[in-house]
């Protein structure tokens, strides 16, 4: 299989979150070339708007000038735990394999980061217009500089969404709501027949996904005044 020469080993802190976040590389690949500031606005407008609760104190202790995240959206209901706190733990597990440059300006060099270093050290992403470095900190001290982690490890701690199924679910909703409405509803059982037969790729797992998203007029009731079909 050839490899794609525009892929980056390595993904950068920002990058990583952004894959964290959206499972879209090319999310991550519009990040270059952006300036540090665009780069770190990006990637927390696209954290706020997952479905999920942002966890930052992992990430934000200690107040080093102005080197603590950004103020989390509010937690909203029935949204699952953020995976970036496991982040760290993944790192540290030797999961994720990470270099950066050591923190004391002797040396430019990204080598990979020893484990036995990592303990009781914080990620952090300053927000926009602060002059602190993206690291690992130790309280107010910058021990480690530039973090960057295999990408290849972090797709397979966080693997891509199956886009086969989005792009079939979407397919069979346009067409639910082209063949169906509140005049002219069908049962669950008509709308999968006809789907399938019908909708090129359908299968009944992306019929089931766009079902759930179908509004409930569209949908028949099973008797005059039975509960409408789910």
């Amino acid at each position: 299989m050839a490899t794609d020469p525009h892929r980056k080993t390595y993904w950068d802190l920002v990058e990583t979150l952004m894959w964290i976040a959206t499972r879209d590389e090319s999310r991550v690949a519009a990040l270059r070339d952006k300036s540090d500031e665009i780069k770190t606005a990006l990637v927390f407008s696209a954290m706020r708007g997952e479905p999920i609760v942002i966890d930052y104190p992992h990430w934000a202790s200690g107040t080093n000038g102005g080197a603590d995240l950004e103020e989390p959206a509010p937690q909203r209901a029935g949204r699952a735990p953020y995976p970036l706190d496991e982040l760290p733990a993944k790192v540290q597990s030797g999961c994720i394999r990470m270099t950066a440059i050591r923190g004391d300006g002797g040396t430019n060099e990204q080598i990979p980061v020893p484990l036995a270093e990592l303990n009781d050290l914080t990620f952090r992403l300053p927000p926009s217009h602060s002059v602190a470095p993206v690291g690992l900190w130790s309280r107010s001290t910058l021990v480690w500089r530039s973090p960057q982690f295999l990408r290849a490890d972090v797709v397979a701690a966080w693997p891509a969404r199956n886009r086969k199924t989005a792009a079939a679910s979407a397919a069979i909703l346009r067409h639910l709501r082209s063949i169906m409405s509140a005049e002219a509803p069908l049962t669950k059982l008509e709308a999968q027949q006809r789907c399938l037969a019908e909708v090129p790729g359908a299968y009944p797992g992306a019929f089931n996904k766009a079902w759930a998203e179908l509004e409930p007029s569209r949908k028949r009731r099973r008797g005059k005044h039975g509960p409408r079909v789910h």
